[in-house]
């Protein structure tokens, strides 16, 4: 029953080739499903040893990223292919599009890898869109950052960036939804860090401004402080990432707008991709 949604792959279609990253409890491959390019994410068998409360989180963690992703279709966000139930010791596998050049942050690690202001407005322009229709879907992310953008560069005129890894999203009921602590510290919205127990979809508008400033820069951020420094900061001064001095007007007018520290303050996806199609259209960016 519980995924009638989802495509049911059979573990045995699955070649796993090289394993791309690991987390605590997953591990993503790059593989092949029926000649195609696949991710394969799967959990480890060593997460369901902590205990029966432990496994089943993990678990519905799981069904939960399958469910949600199984009802998008955009295509500025990560398909999913298909769900595996019979692998390896009864471990549970996503299979989604594989993305050929990994994530935004590895991309921006290469030090070869300068993005010039267009690319810049490419890739912000795609998040845009992809976050702009997850939020139609009433759904927030809650874990925007550089490593959870993957990208295709391999038309160097025209990157591609999509929205992966919804492990943490909520859908969310009416307009306001369960905070809390979840999401990474230098990404993370004030109204989270202070433990708000209801926060707007908003939280994500904040985050995408940190990467506005990762894509400006090509750096991470806050990254010579410690988390509680970090915390301090953001509660208690307003701590925001430096804008270098040769920064667009445009972009920097945007970033500081989506990382207000009021909620009710920053603008929508929708009228982000409206601003981000503005600057594209007066740099004749098709």
């Amino acid at each position: 029953m519980r995924w009638r949604n989802c495509n049911n792959i059979k573990n045995s279609d699955l070649e796993c080739i090289k394993e791309l990253g690991s987390g605590t409890c997953g591990t993503v491959y790059y593989g092949k499903w029926k000649g195609s390019d696949v991710a394969i994410k799967r959990i480890k068998a060593s997460c369901f040893t902590d205990g029966a409360k432990e496994e089943d989180r993990l678990v519905a963690d799981f069904w939960k990223e399958a469910h949600i992703l199984g009802q998008l279709h955009h295509p500025n966000i990560v398909a999913l292919y298909g769900i595996v139930t019979d692998g390896p010791a009864n471990t549970l596998a996503i299979v989604t599009e594989y993305m050929v050049n990994g994530s935004l942050k590895q991309v921006l690690r290469k030090k070869d890898r300068t993005i010039d202001r267009r690319k810049r407005l490419i890739i912000a322009m795609d998040a845009a869109f992809g976050m702009e229709y997850l939020h139609e879907k009433n759904i927030v992310h809650f874990d925007l950052k550089s490593h959870n953008f993957l990208m295709n560069t391999r038309d160097p005129q025209r990157p591609i960036c999509k929205i992966g890894d919804l492990g943490l999203s909520k859908i969310k009921q009416r307009t306001l939804v369960s905070g809390g602590i979840r999401g990474t510290i230098p990404w993370m919205a004030p109204e989270l860090l202070n433990g708000k127990n209801l926060v707007s979809e908003k939280v994500d508008v904040y985050s995408f401004a940190i990467v506005m400033w990762e894509l400006l820069t090509g750096e991470e951020p806050f990254a010579d402080m410690r988390s509680e420094e970090i915390i301090a900061g953001i509660l208690r001064g307003n701590l925001r990432p430096e804008i270098p001095s040769w920064c667009d007007p445009a972009w920097r007018s945007l970033m500081e707008r989506c990382w207000s520290s009021d909620p009710d303050a920053r603008p929508s996806f929708s009228e982000i991709a409206k601003e981000l199609r503005a600057m594209a259209a007066a740099m004749n960016i098709k």
